[in-house]
């Protein structure tokens, strides 16, 4: 019983190390800019992985994936394709919804840990 915990508490701490410091950083950092730019905009719609925002200068911009699974970009870019702004990189999925003034962004990182931000709309 005893060797059976201890495995268990060796697979538990080999996924904890999966996730640097470096990566948690990254991850509210970005919350944190999220926050700062869905917080007082104007969300016009929300398709599949892509949410669409009015910037401070009545721009439309949308956060979206980029890319495909296991080369995910989550990024800022101009509504009309003019470039773009990484937020997140080296992601595997990202799912991005909106629940009344509630946005949802969960990523799934190269190891396979899932990470929900929820951003707070309220113009």
């Amino acid at each position: 019983m005893t060797l059976g915990i201890l495995q268990q508490s060796l697979q538990i701490l080999h996924n904890v190390q999966k996730t640097t410091f470096r990566d948690q950083l990254r991850w509210h950092i970005t919350q944190e800019k999220l926050q700062e730019l869905l917080g007082k905009s104007k969300i016009t719609g929300a398709f599949g992985n892509r949410l669409f925002y009015k910037d401070e200068n009545d721009k439309t911009k949308a956060i979206k994936m980029l890319g495909n699974y296991g080369r995910a970009i989550l990024a800022i870019e101009n509504a009309d394709n003019r470039g773009y702004e990484p937020m997140m990189t080296n992601l595997n999925d990202i799912n991005i919804e909106k629940k009344d003034k509630l946005v949802i962004i969960t990523t799934e990182n190269k190891a396979g840990q899932t990470s929900q931000m929820c951003l707070i709309n309220d113009p």
